[in-house]
């Protein structure tokens, strides 16, 4: 049952994680990582820019009110500091990774050796 459990594989992982001896396992750990840690950074972009469309939709549809002008206004503010501040994360962890030579594409996590 063991061996059976073993041979399943999922179509939709990458090879390197799915297939592979077990010195394999940490490349394939280093990769689901760097990828989960890049679809976060592109979530947080896309919802900070969705925020900054639905502030100018509200900025539009004020009709001219104060409060109303003021909300949307706060909104695109805030939605420009979200992108500016995922931008420069995104920046900065690349930097500090090439620095240090770290490769963050394909995360090297060390294994334990017999």
């Amino acid at each position: 049952m063991e061996h059976l459990l073993a041979q399943l594989r999922n179509p939709v992982i990458p090879k390197i994680i799915g297939e592979g001896a077990k010195e394999k396992g940490s490349v394939g750990l280093g990769l689901l990582l760097s990828q989960v840690f890049s679809g976060l950074f592109l979530l947080a972009f896309i919802i900070a820019f969705f925020y900054l469309i639905t502030g100018a939709m509200h900025w539009i549809t004020s009709g001219g009110d104060k409060t109303k002008l003021e909300e949307a206004r706060n909104r695109i503010i805030h939605s420009i500091v979200g992108i500016i501040i995922v931008a420069s994360s995104f920046a900065i962890i690349s930097l500090v990774g090439q620095f240090i030579g770290l490769d963050l594409e394909n995360l090297p996590i060390p294994t334990i050796g017999k």
